[in-house]
C-alpha cells in the first residue's frame, strides 16, 4: 500500500512544482478527494472548489508563483513536504516563502488534507512598515 502512497505523492509534488494557472484544474485539482481539506495562514475550506479558488486567488495576485519541493517525508498515508514558494508581487519585488505541508491522502491515494506551516509574521508581516516595529519590539522582548 505505501507504494501507491508513494507514487501519489510524487505525482502531488510533480503537480505543485508544475502548476500554473493554465493547468491548476488538470493537473492538481484531479489530485483531491472531493471533500479534501486545505488549511494555511489566512484560509480553512472543504471541497474541491473552495481549493481552487486559493489557488486562483494566488495567481490572480502574485506574478510567476512556483513552488520547489525541497525534500519530503512519507509514512504509510501521511507526508511532510518542505518547500519553498516564489512570485512576483504586483511591483515585481521578489518574495520567498520557505514552509511545510501536512499531506493526508485518503485510501484511493486521493489528497484528503492539506495543511500549510509557515511563520506570516516573519514572511508577511515584518514587511508592513506599521506592523515591522511593533514585531521587531515584541522579537526582542522575547529573546534573551
Amino acid at each position: 500500500m505505501s507504494q501507491i502512497y508513494k507514487k501519489k505523492l510524487l505525482s502531488y509534488i510533480h503537480a505543485y512544482e508544475n502548476l500554473t494557472e493554465g493547468n491548476l484544474s488538470s493537473l492538481l485539482m484531479p489530485l483531491f478527494s472531493e471533500n479534501a481539506y486545505f488549511e494555511d495562514p489566512f484560509n480553512q475550506v472543504v471541497g474541491k472548489k473552495q481549493i481552487q479558488k486559493i489557488f486562483q486567488h494566488m495567481f490572480d495576485h502574485t506574478i510567476s508563483p512556483r513552488f520547489v519541493v525541497m525534500n519530503y517525508l512519507l509514512e504509510e498515508q501521511i507526508a511532510f513536504l518542505r518547500w519553498e514558494f516564489c512570485f512576483l508581487d504586483r511591483q515585481f519585488k521578489e518574495h520567498r516563502i520557505v514552509g511545510v505541508s501536512k499531506v493526508v491522502f485518503d485510501q484511493k491515494g486521493d489528497v484528503l488534507s492539506h495543511i500549510d506551516y509557515w511563520d506570516t509574521g516573519k514572511y508577511i508581516y515584518q514587511k508592513i512598515p506599521v506592523l515591522r516595529s511593533i514585531i521587531r519590539w515584541v522579537n526582542r522582548f522575547f529573546r534573551p
